[in-house]
């Protein structure tokens, strides 16, 4: 087994960065850090400065990237960041480079996460044969799926956080004709992502004629949990349900009935509001398709740094 390695995860928000080292269970992550995408210019800059504060220089190293990702430069969907394979990893004197997708890297980790980083959100026995589906609101709206195939696994990432949003009520046909006067085409990641619920207490303070408090989506989600402010509370409730009724969509579509994982930034943040909303409601509410979704269970990540136990497991693999 690989000794130390470097593995990062790097949204549009922030970059984490930690070492993966052998245990005798497998491997465990260590020396977790946060860094800013606008306090570095590069995602080099800082990978260079989480290894100066940890005092390890790695051979071998994997990054799990918010945005699509090909073999030669990454340009991240919400960072001004880009990331170029070859220069960075001859930069940084490794061996080895490999990038992949944030979001396969959350769902290739699942399996090696303790059973005490999930939160149960509605309980189901399932279908092992079946994929699993890994979704999750944070800077953007990631999705994968767990497909098992001969013993093994196999990790598709997707883009399924940009197909078309399809309101259910009257107010949220109103939010969607907030954000399409500034995004005539509102995918499902305008509404569902830290920048989708700033856009649905925008569109909330505008119906409602109410003068707009500047939030930013923790300050919206702050807001919500202590019960201060009425329209953040509106906000966080659509967000959930929307995101019911969506993830329950990507089950149809995908035949993801070996279950659901929810990931992402923002959920284990207000787990518990999260938990006494009607997301569950919405995730079963697909009229006589309904049967088809009542078995699924459905848990949420608490893990923190989940995505790299996926990145190092990706390397590893490759690696032995």
């Amino acid at each position: 087994m690989t000794k130390a390695i470097l593995v990062a995860d790097i949204g549009g928000t922030n970059a984490r960065f930690g070492i993966s080292v052998p245990t005798d269970g497998g491997r465990q992550i260590t020396d977790m850090q946060n860094f800013r995408a606008v306090d570095f210019e590069t995602v080099r800059d800082a990978a260079d400065a989480y290894l100066e504060s940890v005092g390890l220089r790695p051979s071998h190293a994997c990054f799990a990237v918010a945005g699509p990702v090909s073999s030669e430069e990454v340009t991240f969907t919400n960072s001004h960041w880009r990331l170029k394979v070859d220069e960075t990893k001859s930069g940084m004197a490794l061996d080895t480079l490999h990038v992949i997708n944030d979001f396969h890297a959350l769902a290739a980790g699942v399996a090696y996460l303790p059973g005490d980083s999930f939160a149960s959100i509605r309980v189901g026995s399932g279908e092992p044969s079946s994929p699993l589906l890994v979704i999750g609101p944070g800077t953007g709206l990631g999705q994968a799926l767990v497909v098992p195939s001969e013993g093994s696994q196999i990790v598709v990432s997707t883009e399924g956080g940009h197909v078309a949003f399809a309101p259910r009520t009257e107010a949220e046909i109103e939010v969607m004709k907030f954000i399409a006067r500034e995004h005539p085409r509102v995918s499902v990641e305008r509404v569902l992502s830290g920048r989708g619920l700033v856009n649905i207490h925008r569109a909330l303070c505008v119906m409602s004629d109410t003068p707009r408090a500047s939030l930013q989506a923790d300050e919206i989600t702050k807001a919500a949990l202590t019960g201060e402010y009425p329209i953040a509370v509106q906000a966080v409730s659509m967000f959930c349900e929307v995101l019911g009724s969506v993830v329950g969509d990507a089950v149809l579509a995908s035949g993801a009935r070996q279950g659901v994982v929810l990931g992402g930034g923002i959920l284990p943040r207000i787990k518990d509001f999260f938990v006494a909303s009607a997301f569950v409601d919405r995730f079963l509410d697909k009229g006589r398709m309904r049967t088809y979704l009542e078995d699924i269970p459905v848990r949420l990540i608490m893990q923190d740094g989940a995505a790299l136990y996926g990145a190092a497991a990706f390397l590893e693999e490759r690696l032995s």
